[in-house]
């Protein structure tokens, strides 16, 4: 990670410069790129450095035609005037070309990554996001391009983004990290050891951590919301706290769910790229001013893909303890039959006396039997 001395803003050129009929309008590029080259002196501590990128092959742009297709495609329509401008704003440094058969947009999120800085763009990155892109030994999420991207309009050619996105920019802070990226927070698992809060469920964190791995490749999340991807890392993990799916089951099966000290939820999270959240195993020991529900309710965060999965797993678990207590119970009524075909009846220890005398009458053991029905 280099050392951040700027607040880098990168414009998606083509993004910001794409109209809705095809063509390209590179004076809108320029107002967007003028709009943040006049913030340069008016945001705080650290200066607006501005830079665009678009495709190289924008310079062989055809003249307009109304056959044009997408704004990335070789036969969108800049114009002469617009070509003009173009050439003038790359002399100047304004817009960097990235190389005709190259996708721009890795460019313009490798930059912004780099530099801690803000996105100028519409689009969300969506398609970089769900194939874990990495930049900078940090794999792309959501969270990150939600709070780094600068969404933004035009009332004709009067560039306008989107207020509450320029306030993260005029007040840019660095994010509290090294220049290196293997050396970034505390990794989650030594600041549980470390904290003085009340025990909670061993699920109650963003990642999982086995305790022999740490230092040697987990991954953490940063304070910008980046998966750090360490150098050597067993796993990759990128879990989506937007999307939630609530699981419920016996509460009985609490202890089994948290066992080995939280050893199998974490395995278990692990395994399917899932975040779950169980209420604390404590609880159950724990005075309640009512009852308890008989089913408690998991929260599974991720993808739809490893939601599905966990669901799975859990669906076949309880299916094996439904069918496990039905063979035991099964087992419990033959043993209890068996039991009383060798032994039809039983005696109470107290009666087991040969005579005892009741009111005067003297009375034998087959007075007292007491059948005992199973």
């Amino acid at each position: 990670m280099a050392k951040v001395e700027e607040c880098v803003v990168v414009i998606d050129g083509a993004n910001v410069a794409c109209q809705k009929d095809g063509n390209i309008c590179i004076p809108k590029l320029a107002a967007a790129i003028q709009f943040f080259q006049s913030l340069q002196r008016t945001a705080g501590d650290y200066p607006i450095k501005c830079v665009a990128f678009a495709p190289n092959f924008w310079l062989n742009a055809k003249p307009p035609s109304s056959s044009s297709g997408g704004c990335r495609d070789d036969s969108s329509a800049i114009g002469t005037d617009g070509l003009v401008l173009l050439k003038e704003l790359v002399q100047n440094d304004a817009v960097i070309l990235t190389p005709s058969h190259a996708h721009d947009d890795l460019y313009v999120i490798d930059y912004a990554v780099k530099y801690d800085g803000f996105i100028v763009t519409n689009d969300m990155f969506r398609d970089h996001v769900s194939n874990k892109r990495s930049f900078h030994g940090k794999n792309l999420t959501r969270n990150w391009a939600r709070s780094h991207c600068v969404d933004f309009t035009f009332v004709g050619k009067e560039f306008m983004p989107n207020p509450r996105a320029m306030e993260r920019v005029l007040s840019f802070q660095p994010s509290a990290r090294s220049d290196s990226p293997l050396a970034s927070a505390v990794p989650l698992g030594a600041a549980r050891k470390n904290s003085t809060e009340a025990p909670k469920s061993s699920l109650q964190k963003t990642i999982s951590s086995d305790d022999g791995d740490q230092g040697e490749g987990d991954d953490d999340v940063d304070e910008d919301g980046m998966v750090i991807d360490h150098a050597g890392a067993r796993r990759r993990k990128n879990i989506d706290l937007s999307e939630v799916t609530y699981y419920t089951l016996p509460r009985e099966l609490l202890p089994m769910l948290h066992g080995e000290g939280g050893i199998t939820m974490e395995k278990f999270q692990e395994y399917t790229g899932t975040h779950i959240v169980l209420p604390c195993y404590t609880v159950l020991g724990s005075p309640m001013t009512r009852p308890m529900s008989d089913v408690l309710t998991l929260s599974i965060y991720g993808s739809e893909t490893s939601r599905q999965q966990a669901v799975g797993y859990l669906d076949a678990f309880l299916l094996e303890m439904q069918q496990k207590a039905q063979y035991a119970f099964q087992r419990q009524q033959q043993q209890q039959q068996l039991s009383y075909q060798v032994h039809p009846t039983m005696v109470y220890p107290q009666q087991q006396q040969q005579n005892r005398t009741v009111n005067g009458d003297t009375c034998t053991q087959d007075d007292h039997l007491m059948e005992i029905d199973f």
